[in-house]
C-alpha cells in the first residue's frame, strides 16, 4: 500500500509540473520540460528551459568601468579631486555660468583624451557590437558613459543617456553639432559666427535630465534579459533602471566590485568586463543555438 501511495504522489507530482510548464509555455514561450527552474541560479541554467534565445528582448547599460579598460580615465586625483575641485564643481549648470572657462578646460582635456590614437573599443565594446548584429529582437544599449566608443564598436541602438562630449549643443537653440576641437567662452557658433559664448559640451551635468528616459524606461519594463555591464550603481537615475524591469527578467551584472544593486540582480559576475563579457554573450549565443537545434 505504501508503495502504491508513493507510485500515485509521484505522478500527481509529474502533472502539476507538466501543468506548471505548459502554462508558462503559453505566457514565456518556454519548452515542455518536466525539469523545474533554477529558483535564482545561474541565467544559463534557466536558458535550458527557455525557448529561442534569440527572441528575448535585451537591454544593456553601460558605466565607467567598460571604458576605463579602454584608457579613460575619471579625471579624479586620489583625492576625488580635479585640479583642487571637486568633478561636482566643474559638472552642473550653475559651475558654467559662473565660470565658463573653468567648465570648458575640465571637458577640453578629456575631449583630447578621447581623440589620441591609443583610446579604442575594447573587446568588452565589440563583443556587445557583434552580439546586436545577430540578434533577432530588441536591444538596447544605454551608456552613462560620453565617449565614443560603443559607436566606433559598430553598436547601432545605443542611448548616451549622458550625453556625448564629441558634441557642443547650443545653449540658445539647442542645436547639437559633432565637435572634436577644443571650445571656450570666445568659440563662435558654426553657423552664425557672430553669436559667440553659447556652445556648451554636450553631456548631462548634475541636476541635469539624462537623455531618452521614457525610451528607457519602456525598455526596461519590456526587458527579459538585463545586463549591467562596469557600473558603480550609485548615481541615479541610471542606478535604478533594474529595478524597472520585470519580476522575471534576468537581470546579471558585471563588475569588478559588488555594488549597492547587486542584491536585487539574478546572477553577478565579478571580473573586467574585457574578459567577463564577451565570455558571457558567447554562453548566451551558444545556449540560443543549443535550444533552437531542440
Amino acid at each position: 500500500m505504501g508503495q502504491n501511495f508513493l507510485k500515485h504522489f509521484r505522478k500527481e507530482i509529474n502533472a502539476i509540473k507538466i501543468r506548471f510548464f505548459l502554462t508558462a509555455a503559453r505566457h514565456r514561450k518556454l519548452y515542455i520540460t518536466t525539469e523545474p527552474p533554477t529558483p535564482v541560479g545561474s541565467f544559463f541554467h534557466q536558458m535550458l528551459y527557455m525557448g529561442s534565445v534569440r527572441s528575448m528582448k535585451v537591454l544593456v547599460l553601460t558605466g565607467a568601468g567598460i571604458s576605463a579598460e579602454s584608457g579613460i580615465p575619471t579625471f579624479r586625483g586620489v583625492d576625488g579631486l580635479w585640479e583642487g575641485h571637486r568633478v561636482e564643481e566643474v559638472a552642473t549648470p550653475t559651475a558654467f555660468d559662473q565660470n565658463p572657462e573653468l567648465v570648458h578646460r575640465f571637458y577640453n582635456t578629456r575631449r583630447r583624451h578621447l581623440l589620441q590614437k591609443d583610446v579604442r573599443p575594447n573587446a568588452a565594446h565589440i563583443a556587445l557590437a557583434e552580439y546586436e548584429a545577430n540578434h533577432d529582437d530588441d536591444f538596447l544599449l544605454i551608456t552613462q558613459n560620453v565617449d565614443h566608443l560603443h559607436f566606433a564598436a559598430g553598436s547601432q541602438n545605443v542611448l548616451p543617456m549622458h550625453g556625448q562630449l564629441l558634441e557642443a549643443r547650443c545653449t540658445q537653440t539647442d542645436k547639437v553639432y559633432p565637435w572634436f576641437e577644443d571650445l571656450s567662452p570666445n568659440t563662435p557658433d558654426p553657423e552664425t559666427p557672430s553669436r559667440r559664448g553659447n556652445l556648451r559640451p554636450n553631456v548631462v551635468w548634475f541636476g541635469e535630465m539624462p537623455y531618452g528616459m521614457e525610451k528607457i524606461q519602456q525598455a526596461a519594463r519590456n526587458a527579459d534579459l538585463f545586463l549591467a555591464i562596469g557600473t558603480s550603481a550609485v548615481v541615479y537615475p541610471a542606478a535604478g533602471i533594474v529595478q524597472q524591469t520585470p519580476l522575471n527578467c534576468q537581470r546579471v551584472e558585471i563588475n569588478l566590485d559588488t555594488t549597492p544593486q547587486s542584491k536585487v540582480f539574478t546572477e553577478t559576475i565579478r571580473g573586467p568586463a574585457t574578459v567577463e563579457v564577451p565570455k558571457f554573450l558567447r554562453r548566451v549565443q551558444e545556449s540560443c543555438k543549443n535550444t533552437n537545434e531542440h
